[in-house]
């Protein structure tokens, strides 16, 4: 497991962190700002109108507004990345500290291509909508990795309407040696909805292997399956199976994971934008921060079970 300390955290939080949240708070509100001086002129201008009936000077008014708005629109689109960028670099930072994580670079406009999404298993329908951004690449030890959040949907067969099939964190490792066997561990409260993933890895040969868990919490919480010369026991250490009920049973998100040969892929489901500041809805960048760091320590803890024991 990635070793974290609450107290080091803490301590980097309000020596690193919080100095940033404040100077994005500043950049938010005045945005804010600009945002009710437009309104006031565009405002303005009807009642010169409605009133007054100076059509020319309502004009100059509400037009000057209008460039405003997308003056203003340009400028929280590029907050919304300055703020992305800034908060996932310190993170970053923030995990080099462990000597094991090594490498990071970001990429903010660029994820995971849809192939390797896809060879995953987790899904077996094709996405008709795929996108993604934040991509961040590294290794831990000697397993390189790329990881981005990813926002998928597929096409309904009922009714032909998109509807999602994951938004959340996936990564990728690739492991410098190749492992034997397959398996797939979807958590069990999804089960339902990857039914037909299920399916198609069974008819290539897989089994189920809950039968072959010994720890009981994780076989309520997770649904495991693998090709039949994999043993449930082999695929991860009881450290790393505590690791992954504590999360599931903390945060309640989806948890996906698999390998098959020298490819590892992890998924974490997490709907909102845990490093972006809305503009007017309140903001807790203490909870969604440290959401922000279980779901990344959970990735790399995973891989770096790879890195030492297979």
């Amino acid at each position: 497991m990635i070793p974290f300390s609450g107290a080091q955290f803490q301590i980097f939080y309000q020596d690193e962190i919080v100095p940033v949240l404040s100077q994005l708070n500043k950049h938010r509100f005045h945005i804010i700002r600009l945002l009710g001086i437009l309104c006031g002129i565009f405002i303005l201008g009807l009642l010169l109108q409605v009133f007054l009936g100076l059509f020319v000077l309502t004009l100059l008014f509400i037009g000057g507004s209008l460039y405003g708005f997308y003056y203003v629109a340009s400028m929280w689109l590029n907050f919304k990345l300055a703020c992305q960028y800034s908060l996932t670099s310190l993170m970053m930072r923030y995990f080099m500290q462990t000597p094991e994580i090594m490498n990071l670079s970001f990429r903010g406009d660029q994820c995971i291509d849809s192939k390797i999404y896809m060879e995953s298993g987790f899904f077996s329908e094709n996405a008709t909508n795929y996108e993604g951004n934040g991509l961040m690449t590294g290794n831990i030890g000697e397993v390189s990795f790329a990881l981005s959040k990813l926002r998928v949907s597929v096409t309904s067969n009922i009714d032909g309407q998109l509807k999602p099939q994951f938004n959340g964190f996936f990564i990728h490792g690739k492991l410098p040696f190749k492992t034997s066997g397959a398996a797939i561990i979807w958590s069990r409260k999804e089960k339902q909805e990857v039914y037909k993933a299920i399916r198609k890895f069974t008819w290539l040969g897989a089994e189920n292997k809950d039968d072959e868990q010994s720890n009981a919490l994780f076989k309520e919480s997770f649904a495991t399956y693998a090709s039949p010369d994999t043993p449930a026991s082999s695929i991860l250490s009881e450290d790393i199976k505590d690791v992954m009920i504590r999360f599931y049973k903390k945060m309640g998100r989806a948890l996906f994971f698999s390998f098959v040969e020298n490819d590892v892929f992890i998924a974490v489901a997490a709907p909102e934008n845990l490093l972006t500041m809305p503009l007017f809805k309140k903001f807790r960048p203490d909870k969604s921060i440290l959401t922000f760091l279980d779901i990344h320590l959970v990735l790399f803890s995973i891989l770096k079970e790879f890195d030492i024991h297979h």
